[in-house]
């Protein structure tokens, strides 16, 4: 799944709190940052202002029901890149 931009970094980063399992935001180069750590929410908000590299990157849940959770910030469809 993919970030629905812009997003409100802040309100996104809630809604994961309330997930019950890992949310990892996958790069295309493959990194990995879960969400749950405050340092890698720390190092992710800090590229949330790129929208190129936010663009290639994919959101992943270790729990499915998690994605509802986050629903209203995700997309199924890839962001074209400017």
């Amino acid at each position: 799944m993919y970030l629905i931009q812009p997003i409100h970094i802040l309100s996104f980063l809630n809604a994961v709190k309330t997930c019950g399992g890992d949310v990892f935001f996958r790069t295309e180069e493959g990194d990995s940052l879960n969400l749950k750590s405050l340092l890698s929410q720390f190092i992710f908000t800090s590229i949330v202002c790129d929208e190129t590299f936010l663009s290639t990157g994919e959101i992943y849940c270790s729990e499915p029901e998690d994605y509802a959770l986050l629903g209203m910030y995700l997309t199924e469809e890839k962001p074209r890149r400017n």
